[in-house]
């Protein structure tokens, strides 16, 4: 069995000519309502072997909050330039790719492709994963290549607006 979170960033500061998209930072409110999704998830003491993260700011910080408050160790969050510059087929290309000693994965990355892949996972499907939104869900199958045709159970959805 396998598990996926796919996460959408937290809020972030908007779009701005004087700063690069990749550059834009958590604002206050992403980072209180970033805390508050680990918060919940650390109720049911997840496992999760490695972070793939989009290297933009906004991702990466999400990405480290969550590890930090789920005991996650900073070098098991990983960047990935696919996750900031791609769509949600690379996505589901990194998790095929993954090596099969890793059983549960998080994905961080942005709107709209988070969504799509989350949609892989989701009953019923979103329109919009929200900021610090969360999906999980188990896959049964022991190889990730078998990703498409696994059993899909969804573990939870969450979002701050939920908590």
């Amino acid at each position: 069995m396998k598990t996926v979170y796919i996460v959408r960033h937290g809020k972030a500061a908007p779009a701005n000519a004087n700063v690069a998209d990749a550059e834009r930072m958590l604002t206050d409110t992403g980072v209180a309502r970033t805390c508050k999704i680990a918060e919940y998830m650390n109720e049911s003491k997840p496992v999760i072997d490695q972070i793939i993260s989009s290297p933009a700011e906004r991702a990466y910080d999400t990405a480290l909050i969550i590890a930090d408050k789920l005991g996650i160790p900073v070098n098991k969050v990983v960047p990935s330039e696919k996750l900031f510059t791609g769509d949600d087929s690379d996505a589901i290309e990194i998790l095929e790719g993954l090596d099969d000693s890793i059983n549960s994965v998080m994905i961080v990355g942005h709107n709209p492709f988070i969504t799509m892949v989350a949609n892989h996972f989701a009953s019923p499907k979103l329109d919009s994963l929200p900021t610090t939104g969360v999906v999980s869900a188990h896959l049964e199958t022991e190889k990730w290549i078998d990703l498409k045709k696994a059993k899909v159970i969804q573990n939870f959805t969450v979002w701050p607006g939920m908590l």
